[in-house]
């Protein structure tokens, strides 16, 4: 009998493996951009942030690319998606807000919104339901 890894079991080894405290990095060498990640926790346990590192081969450094910022509500949890500002040395503004809100016993809203080229607002770009696994 044959065993299906996913990508999605392998994390989970790494979370299981890792004490849920600080910061922990997850390397991926097999990444054609070299891709490296690192992962925050707040003082529950939970993921805080995610941060998207590639590799700079002139450089020979790692160099942020994106964040994922999680801020946990009652009813739910957001996460929010910011890139690296070369120029200003420093995440920019939420490009992207994705909310995730209990809708019923077993049911999840998810809505996404997008910041609009102005930087100025942002708009509703995907609203679904989806049941709680």
């Amino acid at each position: 009998m044959e065993s299906i890894i996913t990508a999605a079991m392998v994390l989970g080894m790494y979370f299981n493996a890792v004490n849920g405290n600080g910061v922990h990095n997850l390397y991926d060498a097999e990444a054609e951009n070299h891709v490296e990640c690192r992962y925050n926790y707040d003082a529950e346990g939970r993921l805080s942030s995610k941060e998207t590192m590639r590799w700079d081969e002139a450089t020979k450094q790692w160099v942020e690319n994106v964040r994922l910022c999680y801020k946990y509500y009652k009813n739910g949890y957001n996460v929010e998606v910011s890139k690296w500002n070369k120029e200003k040395k420093t995440y920019d503004l939420p490009t992207e807000v994705t909310l995730y809100r209990s809708a019923g016993p077993n049911l999840t809203s998810v809505r996404t919104y997008r910041m609009n080229d102005q930087k100025d607002m942002m708009y509703l770009i995907s609203k679904k339901v989806i049941p709680r696994l």
